[in-house]
């Protein structure tokens, strides 16, 4: 546990020409003055905005690097705010900074791209600091629409995990609240229906609120790969909610830098596994990996700890769940070039707990 700095010390970065610009938009007069006292003397320019109204006025003139705000104001609220910031200003990012008790909120801010948020009141200004330096680093290397709080977290890199984190006061919070925790992996979930020219993807998740979700992704890729995968947070360690994020992380990460077009289930189980070897806060989950070559298709499958049905209009078949994701998954039967036909439909069901199903759909074959 980090202790607390005096947001008074002296600046530990020199005010240079250059002088990066935090825009702190909050309701609350000591907040905003204790906040504003503490950047400016990390050789920040603050502009303070009571409310969202007053910053999105602000915004017409000024061009700050990063947002801080509230997510609870009058007038405008915080989840107005970010949304109206993120669709006026895409490329501008924002930290949220909120009371543990709006943790929903918060849920509902990552929606709208949000790079970090901080727990109210913040009880280490370093946090602050880190949170919006590595931000801010992101957007001047053009990596900022690129990355969500996952990565910010993580700070992954190529799949790389420093062996020092920065982020375990983010995750004790989460293990500490594992409602707030579900909140905010049920936030994660993206769109039920997805489409690529002639393919359709869509998904259906069911499951119960006594226990850790089951976390869906995907991604298209350029060349008409849908990569997605399945995993249940609800893991037998205590790190569930820091595992499932830092899988997010190394996924898209991974994505984001494929050397070649194509994307490889048996490399990406061994980065995931290799990440998670480098982090002393991820636990052995259960999990399922699937690339789906639409050019070709087919779709490919490596169960991690999850058994899964396969079917399509004339076959079905049973993927045995192997190896949990972390404990040598990459060794899992892979099971490859399923034939998808006009559609395939793959199926995971959790006794008593949870389902899930995944069809793929090729327009074209109607």
């Amino acid at each position: 546990m980090h202790n607390s700095i005096d947001v008074g010390a002296s600046p530990t970065t020199s005010v240079v020409a250059n002088q990066k610009v935090v825009m702190l938009v909050d309701d609350d007069p000591i907040f905003r003055r204790l906040t504003s006292g503490f950047l400016e003397s990390q050789g920040y320019r603050v502009i303070e905005a009571e409310n969202g109204l007053d910053g999105l006025q602000q915004l017409r003139t000024e061009e700050p690097d990063v947002i801080l705000c509230d997510l609870s104001m009058p007038i405008l609220d915080g989840i107005e705010f970010v949304e109206e910031v993120s669709l006026e200003y895409p490329s501008l990012p924002l930290i949220v900074v909120s009371a543990t008790d709006e943790i929903s909120d918060v849920a509902k801010a990552l929606r709208f791209g949000i790079k970090d948020f901080l727990a109210k009141p913040i009880g280490n200004y370093e946090h602050l600091a880190r949170a919006i330096e590595s931000t801010i680093d992101d957007t001047d290397n053009h990596l900022c629409d690129q990355r969500d709080f996952a990565s910010q977290w993580f700070r992954v890199d190529s799949g790389d995990i420093p062996e020092e984190q920065e982020l375990h006061w983010h995750l004790r919070y989460l293990e500490d609240n594992p409602s707030a925790a579900k909140d905010l992996l049920h936030a994660l979930l993206p769109e039920i229906d997805t489409a690529q020219g002639d393919w359709k993807c869509s998904y259906r998740l069911l499951q119960s609120t006594e226990v850790m979700p089951l976390v869906f992704d995907y991604a298209w890729l350029m060349n008409g790969q849908f990569a997605f995968y399945l995993v249940d947070s609800n893991c037998e360690g205590e790190h569930g909610a820091a595992t499932t994020l830092l899988i997010r992380a190394l996924f898209h990460d991974y994505l984001r830098n494929l050397k070649c077009f194509n994307a490889d289930l048996k490399d990406i189980s061994l980065m995931l596994e290799e990440g998670m070897r480098c982090s002393n806060c991820s636990s052995p989950v259960n999990a399922i990996f699937g690339i789906a070559d639409l050019s070709e298709g087919t779709l490919s499958v490596l169960p991690a700890g999850i058994d899964a049905q396969w079917s399509n209009i004339s076959d079905t078949k049973h993927l045995s769940a192997g190896s949990r994701l972390g404990e040598g998954c990459s060794a899992n039967l892979m099971t490859k070039d399923l034939p998808i036909l006009s559609t395939c439909h793959l199926s995971v069901s959790c006794l008593g707990s949870s389902s899930f199903s995944l069809d793929i759909i090729n327009g074209a074959s109607d």
